[in-house]
């Protein structure tokens, strides 16, 4: 590492200036092939839900697969009437599908339209049943074209309508497809929130502008490559669309980690008199070591969701560990490369003058985090146990957790999506929502008197709507038999209608028959995703811990460390998996925070949030634990050890920590309500691990581990290749002068 620190000092204009070309090279290419294609697209190998999709395929029905969304029409004053449309609405619906935003259907009281290749519109009788029985409210159906997910069709769509609202007639927009509308970010970018608070607190700890923006220059070099990677990468395989959002704020929360644990080294060698160039030569030989293992642990976390085997996550999981391995790599090399400009302009003023008259002498007195690495050595069975029980009394919501989809009843109140739904609710009865269909597929599928039969056997099912049943032949060997439920999409009760159905009702439609039967619809699709991951589970957990275990067992060759850390980073991701169950399922402070209701978790979430806190969370234990396993392989006392490295790295671990829980915070401004998990999530987390899990359990529990936190077979020590993340000799007496020649210090 001092190589390469020595080539950043002595050739800087050569890095930045190759920096600078990398970014620039990247934007340019990635306009070049044409922006980016984010799409959230998924497959569902060996479940009924791609089965269907492969029928509808097959049979010409792409446009079946296409997203759907509602537009709810109210009336404000009297009532809707089936002869007379509100003014304006027939006429704009039949420029839809000219449009350009790839229309396929549209269904509405008063006239239905199907588009076609052309953008031309065939019109047809309307459906009197989409208005309410008490005229109050109608419903516009629109499908858009399989595969046509693209963002602005959805918003080419919803500007084109939103415009009819006027003092008699009401419109809002629900439906999966306006959902995604719904989630587009407006108002102050999350990101730049983020960077506004990292700039403050760096301020606050630095006490010097300089050495305050070095930690989000790295990270702004990292996501101007990293960001137009990503767009690349859509080109060549599915990346959601979600995806550069939550890359943005993960280099921005691990840019200004990996920059703060060096440059606060730099600076305190700077302060011992060292001369710029070797202080920063050391600084990455102890410092940036920890940055190389803690850069890897996150990589190899977050590509532990491709171990899922569901591409949804493949191109997110690439995505966002392309962008942290170029905040590792910036941080080990443009930021030597500015520190060497800046000089001794990373210190604050009166400091830069003190060591310029060589008058300045390190302070000896203790540190408030000296005194309390003292208190939690003198107190570790009393204070561990009592870090033990807060974090087993946040655990216990996390045992209810119910994966599902969050329908747009936990919207908040304000927005159109939840306006429309609870409209609807209202109007037409809370199972509205809830469309399924039975998928009849074989050479019996069109059969009037088979699916008379089949349709009176689900009409006799509890929790469905008899009233809503409807055979429909899609095409030869065929047939759609649509229904409602009499609960709401995200009840367990639907949830647990769909596995009813397949395990007792269409096994007895099939009996007897050539003819399969499939359960299809969104809850359904949700109930296959959420078995799909579930089946991948363990092996999930054991590449990200597996892989991580193994890189902490290279990093400082000892058994328990590694152990002790995948331990704590369960017990982390138990905790804050709990604050999100009692938020966003049990619906605590749901709407205070802008949230909206309660409802089931997204299934993919929690695989998503576990790979990020586990690989973050694993930051923290390699700043720690580098700095004690330093001071424990020159020492060997390991009281000692755990005292420096709780002392020297326990501000810094705060302040990272607090950084990182104000740019998570920046996710409460977005819309989505993923991304909200994902942020409150992960800023409780980081809180956790921070204060209660790093600078107390941890240390407590090795206090009482004793030596035996470094123990290391002799066998195993032969065959494990040596990866070091302690400084070499030379460094580490450098960097303690008041050693001895044994290099033994005074008592602590």
């Amino acid at each position: 590492m001092q190589t390469l620190a020595r080539f950043a000092v002595h050739r800087r204009w050569f890095v930045i200036i190759g920096w600078i070309v990398f970014i620039v090279g990247a934007q340019f290419v990635a306009s070049a092939a044409g922006g980016s294609t984010y799409k959230d697209v998924f497959t569902l190998p060996h479940t009924e839900t791609q089965k269907v999709l492969d029928l509808l395929k097959a049979n010409g029905q792409q446009s079946q697969t296409g997203q759907a969304g509602t537009v709810v029409v109210h009336a404000r004053t009297g009532a809707l009437d089936l002869t007379t449309p509100p003014a304006k609405l027939v006429p704009a619906l039949q420029t839809l599908c000219g449009g350009g935003d790839h229309v396929a259907t549209i269904a509405s009281p008063w006239a239905s339209i199907a588009c076609d290749a052309a953008g031309t519109g065939a019109s047809r009788p309307g459906v009197p049943s989409l208005l309410s029985s008490d005229r109050s409210t109608a419903l516009v159906d629109i499908g858009w074209q399989g595969n046509q997910n693209a963002l602005k069709n959805f918003t080419g769509v919803h500007d084109a309508l939103r415009g009819l609202n006027d003092a008699s007639t009401q419109y809002e927009f629900t439906g999966q497809a306006f959902e995604n509308l719904a989630s587009e970010q407006k108002g102050i970018p999350p990101e730049l929130f983020g960077f506004i608070a990292a700039l403050i607190i760096l301020g606050l700890v630095f006490r010097t502008l300089g050495a305050a923006v070095l930690p989000l220059l790295s990270a702004a070099a990292a996501l101007g490559s990293g960001l137009a990677l990503i767009a690349l990468l859509s080109h060549a395989m599915n990346v959601a669309t979600f995806a550069p959002q939550l890359a943005q704020l993960m280099v921005i929360g691990v840019g200004v980690d990996y920059a703060l644990f060096i440059v606060t080294r730099h600076r305190r060698n700077l302060m011992r008199g060292m001369p710029v160039a070797d202080s920063i030569a050391l600084a990455l030989n102890t410092s940036g070591r920890a940055v190389l293992f803690a850069g890897a642990t996150v990589c190899v976390a977050i590509l532990g969701l491709c171990a899922l085997g569901v591409n949804f996550l493949y191109g997110v999981a690439l995505g966002t560990s392309i962008a942290v391995a170029l905040t590792m790599v910036a941080s080990l090399t443009l930021l030597p490369a500015v520190l060497s400009l800046l000089g001794l302009r990373v210190l604050p003023r009166k400091v830069r003058r003190a060591i310029r008259d060589g008058s300045y002498v390190e302070s000896t007195k203790p540190t408030r985090w000296a005194w309390w690495a003292d208190v939690v050595a003198r107190r570790r069975l009393l204070l561990g146990a009592a870090a033990a029980v807060v974090i087993a009394v946040l655990a216990v919501p996390f045992f209810s957790m119910r994966l599902g989809h969050a329908d747009p009843s936990t919207d908040p109140a304000s927005t159109t999506t939840r306006k429309g739904y609870d409209l609807i609710t209202t109007a037409f009865g809370k199972g509205y929502n809830s469309t399924l269909e039975l998928v009849v597929d074989g050479p019996g599928a069109n059969d009037p008197a088979y699916l008379q039969r089949a349709a009176a056997t689900l009409g006799g099912v509890q929790y469905v709507d008899k009233a809503s049943v409807r055979p429909t032949p899609i095409a030869k060997n065929l047939s759609f038999i649509t229904f409602k439920t009499t609960t709401s999409p995200q009840d367990a009760k639907t949830t647990q209608l769909v596995k009813d159905l397949r395990s007792n009702v269409t096994p007895n439609l099939e009996k007897g028959t050539a003819n399969q039967v499939y359960v299809f619809g969104q809850t359904a699709v949700f109930v296959d995703f959420s078995r799909v991951l579930a089946a991948k589970m363990p092996l999930f957990f054991v590449a990200v811990i597996g892989l991580s275990f193994l890189l902490l067992l290279l990093a400082f060759r000892s058994l328990v460390v590694p152990l002790t850390a995948a331990v704590m980073n369960l017990f982390a991701a138990a905790a804050s998996f709990g604050v999100i169950v009692a938020i966003f399922q049990w619906g605590w402070f749901s709407e205070a925070l802008g949230i909206g209701a309660g409802g089931p978790i997204d299934a993919f979430l929690p695989v998503l949030f576990f790979a990020i806190l586990f690989g973050l969370s694993m930051d923290y234990q390699v700043f720690l634990v580098s700095r004690m396993h330093e001071e424990w392989v020159h020492t060997g006392d390991n009281r000692r050890a755990i005292r420096v490295g709780q002392t020297e790295t326990g501000g810094i671990i705060t302040a990272a920590a607090l950084i990182m829980m104000a740019v998570f915070g920046g996710f409460l401004l977005g819309n989505a309500r993923a991304i909200k998990l994902i942020g409150i999530g992960l800023g409780g987390a980081i809180f956790l691990d921070a204060f209660i899990l790093r600078t107390v359990l941890v240390p407590a529990l090795m206090h009482s581990i004793g030596k035996a936190n470094w123990y290391f077979p002799a066998w195993l020590d032969r065959i494990t290749p040596r990866v070091s993340v302690e400084p070499d000799d030379d460094s580490w007496v450098a960097e303690h002068p008041d050693a001895d020649k044994d290099g033994a210090l005074a008592p602590v």
